[in-house]
Parts: structure tokens; C-alpha cells; sequence
């Protein structure tokens, strides 16, 4: 299963370049010295600030989009939109089911969740603390996936509660009675694939009732991570450790992850369509920071 934001894709640096605040307020001012320097000095004094404006242009298209920072900073922007749409996705799923009412104790979690994490990217930016800004990336993930998996939830038992084990073993005992009775060839190999197929949704059914309190869990737990995180890093500010806690809270998830490849099958056989928080991380992600720009 896949976010629909779509896949990792290299995004278009010489476009970012060109469309960039600097570089339009660049040529913006250009154009206001070549009009200012005509006036003095008429076509001539027109033509050569364009032309040196052009030069250094052309200079700064062949150098700017390939340096390492420029494309970490714009490889972070669309990865902040990316996640920013898979968030806005989910949160549309919930909303159409009736799930994100404020006064829900899941959606009460969630704004919390928000909530410290914004406190801790505010220490982040004043250099208050020792996280690093991937860090706080890690901690977004979070919230996204304990969005997905709420997601999953809901739709999984919707969909249980529209087909129940009862209903699927109804009618599996219907088609090995019309089975039974039937010699034709060809509805008989009919009734054996329907056959094979209620056997497999009964048993997918069955499989994600256990799974669901797995999914469970690891939404109690996700808050816990970050309340965690945010108790140490207010307690420790500057402990020369905290990254390295941050990622020891986060990887107890990564069960969770493995997990979920298996439930997102049984999601799938049941007709339940939910985005994957593996996936969406995979392609929100952006490259490792440049070292020439790591957070000291």
C-alpha cells in the first residue's frame, strides 16, 4: 500500500533555482538598475547591466543547483510537502468516518502529540537543546503513522462489521452445498474458486482480528515516545546524548513496521485500502543533511 502523494522522485532543482525567492528578488532589482541605468545613459547603459546580469546568471545556473546544500534544502521542502499532503490525506479518511472530533480521546492524543513537538522544534531552532532537525523529523513520522494506523483500525472494523466470520462461514458452507449437488464442469470449477476465496477472506478475517491489538499497541506507545523525548529534552537540554535516546524510543517501532507489511496484506484481502507509514516515510524522506551544514 502506498501514500497517494506519490513515489521518491528527484524534485526539479534548476525550476527551484530559478522560481526562488532570491533569485526572483535578483532579477527583480536587475531589471530596476538596467531601467535606472538607461536613463543616464540611454540603450547602452540598458544593454550592459542586462548583459551582466545574464552572466552571472548563467554562472550561478550552472553552480547553484548541483552544490549539496542548495539541493538538501530543497529535497527537505518537498519532503515537508509530501508529508504535509500524506497528513492532510489521512486526516480526510478519519474526518469522512467521523473520527476527528476534537473531544475524542485519540484526537485529544494527537493535537497533545502536536503540540510537544512543536515545543521541541522551537528549542531546535533556538539551539536550546541537543536534538537536531532530523530528529524532529523523526518525531513528525510519528504522528503520521499513529494517524495511519488509527486509520486502520477504523477501516478494519467497518469492514468486519459489514462482512462477519458468521456471514463468510454462511456462505462458504452455501457454496460446498451447491458444490456438492452440482456436475457441471464448469460451475464446479466456479464454486471451487469461490470456495478458495471465502476459505482465504475467513482466514485473513481471522488473522487480522489478532493483529488489530498489535496496531493497538503501537498507537498506546507512539505518544508515550515522544512525551518521553520531550520530558528528557526538558529535564536535559543539552545532554550530549539525547539523539542518541531519541533514536533508541523511536527504533522500538521498527517491530511495529514488520509487522504492518503483514497486516497491510490482510488489509488489502479484506478490501481495506490504508496508507502505509513505511511507504509515506520511505518517500517523504529527504537525503542526510550535508556535513557542511550539520547542526553543531
Amino acid at each position: 500500500m502506498k501514500f497517494a502523494p506519490g513515489e521518491r522522485e528527484e524534485p526539479p532543482y534548476i525550476q527551484e533555482f530559478l522560481t526562488g525567492k532570491w533569485n526572483v528578488t535578483a532579477s527583480l532589482g536587475a531589471a530596476a538598475l538596467a531601467v535606472l541605468a538607461s536613463f543616464p545613459y540611454g540603450l547602452p547603459g540598458f544593454i550592459f547591466v542586462g548583459t551582466a546580469y545574464a552572466a552571472v546568471e548563467g554562472l550561478a545556473l550552472l553552480y547553484v543547483p548541483g552544490m549539496s546544500t542548495f539541493r538538501y534544502a530543497v529535497r527537505r521542502k518537498y519532503a515537508t510537502l509530501r508529508y504535509q499532503a500524506q497528513v492532510d490525506s489521512l486526516l480526510k479518511e478519519l474526518g469522512d468516518r467521523n473520527e476527528c472530533d476534537p473531544s475524542s480521546k485519540r484526537m485529544r492524543v494527537y493535537l497533545q502529540t502536536l503540540d510537544r513537538i512543536d515545543a521541541l522544534e522551537r528549542m531546535v531552532k533556538a539551539r536550546t537543546c541537543a536534538l537536531s532537525v532530523e530528529d524532529i523529523d523523526r518525531l513528525k513520522d510519528v504522528t503520521r503513522d499513529y494517524l495511519a494506523r488509527w486509520l486502520a483500525i477504523v477501516s478494519a472494523n467497518e469492514r468486519q462489521s459489514q462482512l462477519s466470520k458468521r456471514e463468510i462461514a454462511d456462505r462458504l458452507r452455501s457454496v460446498e452445498d451447491q458444490l456438492a449437488a452440482t456436475t457441471d464442469e464448469r460451475e464446479r470449477r466456479q464454486l471451487l474458486q469461490a470456495k478458495k476465496d471465502y476459505q482465504r477472506l475467513l482466514e485473513s478475517s481471522s488473522r487480522l482480528s489478532s493483529r488489530m491489538f498489535a496496531i493497538e499497541a503501537a498507537m498506546v506507545s507512539m505518544p508515550d515516545i515522544i512525551e518521553e523525548v520531550f520530558q528528557q529534552a526538558v529535564s536535559m537540554p543539552m545532554a550530549s546524548d539525547a539523539s542518541a535516546r531519541l533514536r533508541e524510543s523511536v527504533d522500538r517501532l521498527a517491530i511495529e513496521e514488520n509487522l504492518e507489511a503483514d497486516i497491510s496484506e490482510e488489509l488489502d484481502t479484506i478490501g481495506v485500502h490504508v496508507p502505509s507509514p513505511a511507504a509515506a516515510k520511505a518517500s517523504a524522506s529527504p537525503a542526510p543533511r550535508p556535513v557542511a551544514q550539520a547542526m553543531k
